[in-house]
């Protein structure tokens, strides 16, 4: 548990307690009395402010109690600039790690393992303590829930924690990376009564911010500062495909009425790619359609880039019509997965994706599904 609260709520007295989920206990509830003995019991409440705070007559909440942590970060000494090339792994022998590191080789490197949330969720826990420039944590974690495994680690993050469990380590993190300066906050985020927000960039694509939430009416303190570095950095690479180019049969093409766009990002779809030569030089200016019977593949070029994908792989697809009420009408073409995954392709105006649902089943032998439209209420 991280942290309980007496609260009133609409006059009556809850017990709020968090756990990475939020409980709501009635305090009038049947049985209360029995069990609220046992909790405080076990965590060490704060019982006078509990029974002083339900007493009261208007809505209020207080923090009976939280679970302390020990401090978990140091600000070192030294000029150390090289926050902007990666990180140190105080592992043994050391090893610096450059931002560049992809997920499936960072995983490699024995210095930390995969672990699933409660709610199922995948993340990557690096279990040796890092240097990140002049700050030192004592782990750093990683999003590694439905990642393209081959591409640059996105984000990282972890929540850090002075030994008084107040915002004294998004002050020591702001002083760090503001070198103790006179600051505008609206330079950087924001700074409210509520919630403090800064950003930094550390040069070459990398950037960091911290945000620390204060209690009140509806916001509750635990005593940590989140903590994200963030790699912004492109990897044209990544949309490079040679060994397709080469191979690539055009079977069957068709342009698109409309130049529609891909949206999606290469960074979180493997599927996206440099428009082959081949494909390229026959749709000039428009978007479209192929299929390559020889390689089993099917795809959909946008204006810079396309979506590429085995056809074996591919489940079925959807077209989506939402109809115009108080927002805008839309289309939507829709590739689902074998394995419960889906990518957006094209997006147009209502019914204009609808022409093109015959052709895709025919060259993919999947099945095109367009249920009724419905209004974007």
């Amino acid at each position: 548990m991280r942290y309980a609260y007496v609260q009133l709520l609409a006059g009556e007295p809850y017990l709020f307690l968090f756990d990475h989920q939020q409980h709501y206990i009635l305090a009038r509830s049947k049985g209360f009395s029995k069990i609220y003995p046992k909790l405080s019991g076990q965590f060490g409440f704060d019982d006078a402010l509990f029974f002083r705070t339900i007493n009261q007559k208007q809505d209020c909440k207080a923090k009976i109690w939280f679970l302390h942590q020990d401090r978990n970060y140091k600000i070192l000494s030294g000029d150390f600039d090289d926050d902007h090339s990666g990180f140190e792994i105080y592992s043994e022998p050391k090893l610096f790690i450059s931002w560049d590191i992809t997920y499936a080789d960072i995983e490699k490197l024995g210095i930390g393992q995969q672990y699933a949330s409660e709610y199922g969720t995948i993340y990557f826990k690096i279990h040796y303590p890092v240097r990140i420039g002049n700050l030192w944590l004592k782990e750093l974690e990683i999003y590694y829930d439905d990642v393209p495994l081959h591409i640059p680690i996105q984000e990282y993050f972890t929540t850090i924690y002075d030994e008084s469990n107040t915002d004294r380590s998004y002050k020591d993190l702001r002083d760090l990376w503001l070198n103790g300066e006179d600051y505008d906050a609206e330079d950087y985020g924001y700074e409210r009564e509520d919630q403090c927000y800064l950003s930094f960039d550390f040069g070459s694509q990398i950037s960091s911010s911290i945000c620390y939430t204060y209690e009140d009416e509806n916001n509750y303190d635990d005593g940590g500062t989140s903590l994200h570095f963030y790699n912004q950095r492109d990897y044209p690479y990544l949309l490079e495909n040679a060994e397709y180019d080469q191979l690539i049969e055009v079977t069957e093409l068709v342009k698109l009425k409309n130049k529609w766009d891909i949206n999606a990002d290469y960074r979180k779809n493997a599927a996206v790619k440099n428009i082959p030569p081949n494909v390229q030089q026959r749709l000039g200016k428009s978007s479209g359609i192929w299929l390559d019977k020889k390689n089993n593949k099917i795809g959909f070029a946008g204006r810079k880039t396309s979506l590429i994908y085995d056809i074996e792989l591919i489940n079925f697809f959807e077209i989506e019509n939402v109809l115009p009420a108080k927002g805008p009408g839309y289309a939507i073409l829709r590739v689902n997965l074998i394995g419960g995954n889906y990518h957006y392709i094209f997006e147009a105006n209502t019914y204009e994706l609808d022409p093109y649902a015959t052709t895709l089943e025919n060259w993919s032998h999947k099945k095109v599904v367009i249920p009724e439209a419905y209004y974007n209420c």
